[in-house]
């Protein structure tokens, strides 16, 4: 049972970016820590591995830097660090809308946008990779017309 509707809309929005990645071809992991700056690790194949981090949007915004302002985790407890995603070399950003469309951002795009949030209005998403699955069970000797 959620606790509050901000873990639900959280791994909701994880589920469709998920679900997105690998109908375009490639192979989602999820890391096992809470601590992790990544919400999924993109097998990009050959050795390479992309960072995806998922934002559930309000309205247009995408938010690029997360400015807790030393907010407490708990009563007493630790303070909680800003965090930077482009800082951190996450890959790719990801907004998620209340219509569960993607908007994918790559790090050489939304790490120059100099606010701490934008709008999917203003800034042109990018398309994620695509990888042509190969189908085993293809006929062999297909004709070429």
């Amino acid at each position: 049972m959620y606790r509050d509707t901000s873990n639900q809309s959280g791994d909701l929005s994880q589920l469709i970016v998920q679900k997105e990645i690998t109908k375009l071809g490639w192979i989602v992991s999820l890391p096992t820590s809470r601590d992790s700056v990544a919400d999924l690790v993109v097998d990009r194949g050959y050795g390479r591995f992309e960072r995806v981090q998922i934002k559930t949007m309000c309205g247009n915004s995408i938010s690029k830097v997360i400015d807790r302002s030393g907010e407490r985790v708990s009563h007493n407890g630790k303070t909680r660090n800003s965090m930077d995603y482009a800082k951190h070399g996450i890959e790719w950003l990801v907004g998620v809308d209340k219509e569960e469309k993607t908007y994918f951002y790559h790090i050489s795009k939304y790490s120059k946008i100099p606010t701490k949030s934008f709008s999917v209005k203003k800034y042109k998403p990018d398309q994620f990779p695509v990888f042509d699955v190969p189908n085993r069970h293809s006929k062999k000797n297909k004709k070429i017309i």
